[in-house]
Parts: structure tokens; C-alpha cells; sequence
């Protein structure tokens, strides 16, 4: 699942008139503050959200001072950033106008992307000196936040593994006697619609599209691709835990299928008909019980996000891919340092601290105990009564701070649970290209051309909004062509080749 716009699986929501607090509120607009006197330095973490103002945000930075002033000299501003307007804010910081020392890269814009136009500072000589820790416990995972052997940015979800498919509504389920199969298709949701309909259910399928843009593609949830964390632009590889290779996904048999599919779940009331356009998210429609599912990761991670989430039912995930680790997934979601940091070896302690130091990693992952969370197990959590995550003083909901086997995690607290997570991780299968980067430096004007066009076509084919699919998707394929796919793809193909030759050596 790729979050290019936002995504709808696991919670984003494209507020209207959302404002970053973060830019809006805090102070200081440089790189780095220092006071002279004691030489302690400000470093400006990301806290990535669904656009809740978190009004405790200083009183926890306090906490987390009373921390790192001591162990680094250092002192910690968060940033609280709209996931909406992530993007604009990895801009801003690389241009100095707003101070963000440590940024998630990978969720809106691709590693690749944020390399070849300068944002990220190389990190190999600063894991060393700085952060040994932190290299240790990345592990292998630093070949997949590489390119060319320099290492650009470190996994923030240690155990990364993941699987793709739907959320639905228990409730909805259980009322309307709609029985979901465990393995679950296109078909199989083509008939979830029918049911809806026949019931009177009022009750749509699912919804797509917000605003005049598509949520990232529901085809990379609902389809086992790799798609090198180009927002399936690059090429993508289907099937990557057995295949390598890269094709063209928008003239694939599946992604006509798709795209017809979509066009009937439109035609027949299954899904809204100005999804596009009305205004209305699709969490919220999810929410509320206004639609049955939605499309999400499946994976540890997904079900404490299911525990944040503000719903009176139990929502079931239910997976459509095998639980694999590909690039992209790995690349999602990373820490960087940004280019425009003053102080990148004060950000590298701090990134370490934080992985080896649980306390530290819960006030930024959680809060404070007793008031921004309560404890129900040795590592378990939930909100305090009455408080969610949009209305607590202080929570996250995108970011990964520190280890997660040492970072208290919303839901169960069983061993049973404990056990499931750690076997889950476990059971997650690399893909045969795990590792690859493909570098977008050569073909950067065909990236920028094919966006555009991708832009244009994909929001119409992907809810159903155009008269035929076929002949839509047909222009579309054209346009590609014009603006410089098959070049994409073949570089693409030219550096994996390569790749897979120093494999073997």
C-alpha cells in the first residue's frame, strides 16, 4: 500500500481547510537553534498525523528534554505534520523555510525521488560514529535505504513485513448476513456489492477519491505487486516473491480488469458516483458506517492503528496478498536527515537514542501515562475514557518512534498477541528484488511527464467515472507512451539487471 496522495487503509483522511499546526504554531523557522550559553541544540522531529493539533505537544517535549538534555545535550522540538501536507513540508525543510531536522521518507514521496533531488543527507559515516545502536538493530534492512551503497534513511518499523486487503464493518457483516470469505478477490467483492444493493442496505461498498484526486491506488492493495515506491509509475514487478520481472502495470490484463470493475461498481450504485468530487472522505464514510470496507495493510502495525481508530464496531482485516517484505514496503515508511539539518550528527544521536531508549520512544510514540494513554498489560494500551485519538493532548499516528518490541502498542495484552506479532514478522517472506533501489536521476523528466499524465487519467478510471473504460484506458496507455513510460521501464529493467549480476558475484 502506497500513500501517495493519502491513503484510506489505514486511517488518512483528506480534511478540507486542513492546516499543518506544526508550520502554523511553533516557533522558529531555521535549521537548528543553540543556546550559546550551554551549548544544547534543538533538533526538529516530525510527528506525522491525521491532522489532530495535539495542544499537550510542549508539555511532552519537556518530558522527552528531561531525557535527551542529560544523555545528548540535545533538545527535542516535534513537529506535528498533516500527512496531507507531508509533501510541501519535506519541500520546505529542504529550502530552509521550515525547521524539520528528521523526516519520514518514503510515505508521499519516494526514496529515490527525495535522493536524487538532494533532500536527504547520506547517513553511512553518521550511523557509524553516531549511531551504532541503531545500525545494529537495522540490520540487513539498511541495503533496502540504499543507493549505490549509500545509505539514505533508516527503517522506522524494524519488523516491516506486511501483507495487503480489506477492513470491513463486523457489525455491518453480522446485520445484513453478509458472509466474507477468507480469501477475498475482485470477484468476491463484486459480490459483497450485490448483496448490499439486493439487501437495501443504503450501505455502500466502498468509496474512492476525494477532492479532484484518487487515494493511492487500491490495485497495489488489492494486487501483490512491487512497485519500487513509484506509486506503480516505474513499473511494477507482480508477484515479486517469485518473479523479477518489470512491466508496464497500466496496459496489464489485470489493471483493465480493475479498471472495468471499478466502471460497474459505479454503474451499479456500489460505489458513490461523485466520490471524485463530493467532498465526502472516505474514512469518514467508513467511520460512520456509511460503506462496508475498506482497502488497507494487514499486519501488527494495522491492527494498533484499527485500535486508534474512533468506531463503535470491530473492524475485521482480511488479507489478499501473501505477508511479504518488499523494497517498498520497507522503504514506506524510514527515517532521513534533512539536507538542510545544521546538525546532523546531533540528529543522528538522537535517532539512536530513541531506538535504544523505550521511555524516550513512548512519550514520542504515546504520550504521557495517565494522560494521553492508560495502560492494560505490561505493553499494552489504550486512550483514557472519553478520549480519542483526534482529542487526546498528545498521541501519533503515522510515525514509528523507536523499537516496537520495546514501544507500548495499542491493543490486546495476551501472550497469545505477543506471540502473534513476533511470529508474523517472522513469517514475512522476502521478495527476490529486496534490496533493489531504482535510481530516477536519469529518467527524472519522464518521472515528472508520466505523473502528470498518471494524474489526469487514473482518478476517472479508478472510480468509475468515464463513459468507457476500455477506451479511457486506452488514451491513457497513449499518453504514457508519449510522455516516456517505456523509457522509465526500460532503465528500470537496465539497473535491476545489473543489480541482480552483483548479487551473484
Amino acid at each position: 500500500m502506497k500513500i501517495r496522495k493519502l491513503i484510506i487503509g489505514i486511517g488518512a483522511v483528506l480534511c478540507a481547510g486542513a492546516i499543518l499546526w506544526g508550520c502554523r504554531n511553533r516557533k522558529s523557522t531555521s535549521s537548528v537553534t543553540e543556546n550559546a550559553d550551554d551549548g544544547i541544540c534543538e533538533i526538529a522531529i516530525e510527528n506525522m498525523t491525521l491532522g489532530a493539533s495535539y495542544p499537550d505537544t510542549e508539555e511532552v517535549e519537556k518530558k522527552i528534554n528531561e531525557i535527551t538534555v542529560p544523555a545528548i545535550s540535545c533538545k527535542v522540538k516535534i513537529v506535528n505534520c498533516f500527512i496531507g501536507d507531508h509533501a510541501n513540508m519535506v519541500k520546505k525543510s529542504k529550502m530552509g523555510i521550515q525547521q524539520l531536522d528528521l523526516i519520514n521518507t518514503g510515505t508521499t514521496t519516494s526514496l529515490s525521488e527525495l535522493v536524487a533531488d538532494g533532500t536527504l543527507l547520506e547517513l553511512n559515516a553518521l550511523l557509524d560514529q553516531y549511531g551504532r545502536e541503531l545500525k545494529e538493530k537495522e540490520g540487513a534492512l539498511l541495503r533496502v535505504t540504499s543507493v549505490d551503497g549509500k545509505i539514505y534513511a533508516v527503517c522506522a518499523n524494524l519488523n516491516p513485513g506486511r501483507a495487503s486487503g480489506i477492513g470491513y464493518n463486523k457489525e455491518l457483516a453480522d446485520k445484513y448476513k453478509i458472509q466474507v470469505p477468507e480469501q477475498i478477490d475482485l470477484e468476491a467483492l463484486t459480490e459483497i456489492g450485490i448483496q448490499l444493493k439486493e439487501k437495501n442496505t443504503g450501505i455502500y461498498l466502498i468509496s474512492f477519491g476525494n477532492s479532484g484526486a484518487v487515494e493511492a491506488s487500491a490495485f497495489a492493495s488489492w494486487f501483490d505487486i512491487e512497485d519500487f515506491g513509484g506509486d506503480m509509475n516505474y513499473g511494477v514487478i507482480f508477484n515479486p516473491l517469485d518473479s523479477i520481472k518489470i512491466e508496464n502495470v497500466y496496459a496489464s490484463k489485470e489493471y483493465r480488469e480493475f479498471c472495468r470493475t471499478m466502471k460497474l461498481w459505479r454503474d451499479e450504485g456500489y460505489i458513490p458516483s461523485d466520490s471524485l468530487y463530493s467532498g465526502a472522505d472516505a474514512q469518514a464514510m467508513f467511520n460512520n458506517g456509511e460503506m462496508f470496507l475498506q482497502w488497507t495493510s494487514v499486519s501488527p502495525g494495522t491492527l494498533h492503528l484499527v485500535e486508534k481508530k474512533e468506531v463503535d464496531f470491530d473492524e475485521i482485516l482480511v488479507a489478499m496478498t501473501p505477508n511479504r517484505i518488499t523494497t517498498s514496503l520497507v522503504q514506506e515508511f524510514t527515517w532521513g536527515i534533512s539536507s538542510s539539518c545544521k546538525n546532523p550528527e546531533k540528529a543522528m544521536e538522537l535517532l539512536n537514542l530513541i531506538y535504544t531508549n523505550s521511555e524516550l520512544a513512548n512519550l514520542l510514540q504515546n504520550g504521557r501515562e495517565g494522560i494521553d494513554y492508560v495502560k492494560t498489560g505490561e505493553k499494552s494500551i489504550e486512550y483514557p475514557i472519553g478520549k480519542t485519538n483526534s482529542t487526546v493532548g498528545y498521541s501519533s499516528y503515522f510515525s514509528c518512534f523507536g523499537d516496537g518490541d520495546e514501544v507500548y502498542q495499542f491493543g490486546e495484552s495476551t501472550d497469545d498477541w505477543t506471540a502473534y506479532i513476533k511470529n508474523y514478522s517472522e513469517e514475512s517472506k522476502p521478495s527476490k528484488t529486496l534490496g533493489y533501489v531504482f535510481r530516477t536521476d536519469k529518467v527524472a523528466q519522464e518521472v515528472d511527464a508520466v505523473s502528470k499524465v498518471v494524474n489526469e487519467y487514473r482518478p476517472v478510471l479508478e472510480t468509475g467515472l468515464c463513459e468507457d473504460a476500455d477506451e479511457t484506458l486506452n488514451q491513457f496507455l497513449e499518453a504514457l507512451q508519449e510522455a516516456g513510460m517505456a523509457k522509465i521501464i526500460g532503465e528500470n529493467r537496465r539497473q535491476l539487471e545489473s543489480w541482480l549480476e552483483e548479487q551473484e558475484k
